[in-house]
């Protein structure tokens, strides 16, 4: 028997071989996409999340200080032993410089915010650039300390945006897209807890605020929190000491 080979049933469904070539080659960086996406993008000028074994995690708090919620916040988590992240606003910084002060004394990190929280993506370089300088001299003349963290506002950001950030020294924070509890919208204790402690995983960043608005539900929330992940033997430290904790070259998603 003579076994011949016809090349018209390839010609007749090549664009059904072409979309099954396509996937074959493309889905080893779809699910690389996938698993990335679930927390957090792949932009290695940007930090979402850490890899680590450790059961550290990041708390952020954005938009203060405020003098009603940051005190109590800050009650919380000293009796917790834990530490955390204020991303300031710089009008705030200048507005309440003692808080501040008490901030930086209790060993816990501050970032950059904005001075006056401005869409940063929607703004030109120049303006960028002069309102986290102004942000940054508010809260060094306070502390003593350059910020070398910084989060942008709604989280938008742009390529112009991260080369200025980079060209001040400032690396930029986002936070773990499973762990926003959306607290700014006030949906309800229950619904702030369940969303941080039922999606916590080691290297999250979490993201709070504690200004802006009314944060009672985020302080009432907040306690909650730090007890259940205590009970999970996880350590609260700030964004920082989270990156040194970082498995090497390991700091963004795609690594």
């Amino acid at each position: 028997m003579i076994w011949t080979f016809s090349l018209k049933p390839v010609r007749r469904h090549w664009r059904l071989w072409l979309v099954l070539i396509i996937l074959m080659v493309g889905a080893p960086a779809w699910w690389r996409e996938v698993e990335a996406g679930a927390r957090g993008g792949t932009n290695p000028n940007l930090v979402w999340y850490v890899k680590t074994h450790q059961k550290v995690v990041a708390l952020t708090f954005d938009d203060g200080p405020s003098k009603v919620f940051t005190p109590k916040i800050l009650s919380i988590l000293n009796q917790a032993h834990a530490k955390a992240t204020f991303f300031m606003l710089g009008q705030a910084v200048t507005a309440h410089p003692a808080l501040v002060r008490e901030v930086s004394r209790m060993g816990m990190e501050i970032g950059n915010h904005t001075y006056a929280h401005i869409n940063l993506k929607v703004h030109s370089p120049a303006q960028d650039r002069l309102d986290l300088i102004r942000s940054q001299d508010a809260i060094q003349a306070i502390t003593g300390k350059l910020p070398t963290l910084m989060r942008p506002p709604y989280g938008a950001y742009n390529a112009a945006l991260i080369k200025v950030a980079r060209s001040l020294n400032l690396r930029v924070i986002l936070w773990s897209w499973t762990e926003d509890p959306r607290d700014w919208a006030n949906p309800g204790v229950a619904a702030i807890v369940s969303r941080v402690v039922n999606h916590i995983q080691p290297g999250d960043i979490v993201l709070f605020h504690d200004g802006g608005g009314d944060r009672s539900q985020t302080v009432e929330a907040l306690s909650l929190i730090v007890k259940d992940l205590s009970a999970q033997g996880y350590r609260m430290v700030t964004v920082s000491h989270l990156l040194n904790d970082a498995e090497p070259n390991s700091h963004s998603p795609q690594t």
